[in-house]
């Protein structure tokens, strides 16, 4: 798809609400209510499994792996 109508399909989804709360779009078609349930049901906190706790996640330049500001980060996930 070239630009021009990749730009005019991006507007024509914004203008129809896409990406409201209401119209949220999925990320890597995780259901947030659906997770909010599971995790209220069971009692237990949301652990994303399709994120990779890694240095890596907090990006780049500031805060790559080789910056001296996440030295010592240490990634916990719920118990």
């Amino acid at each position: 798809m070239s630009g021009i109508a990749a730009k005019l399909q991006q507007n024509r989804a914004r203008a129809a609400g896409v990406g409201t709360n209401a119209h949220a779009v999925k990320f890597l078609n995780q259901d947030y209510e659906a997770l909010k349930r599971e995790c209220l049901e069971s009692g237990r906190l949301f652990q994303d499994d399709t994120f990779e706790a890694s240095i890596s996640a907090l990006g780049f330049k500031e805060l790559g792996p080789n910056s001296s500001k996440v030295r010592g980060v240490e990634w916990l996930r719920p118990k």
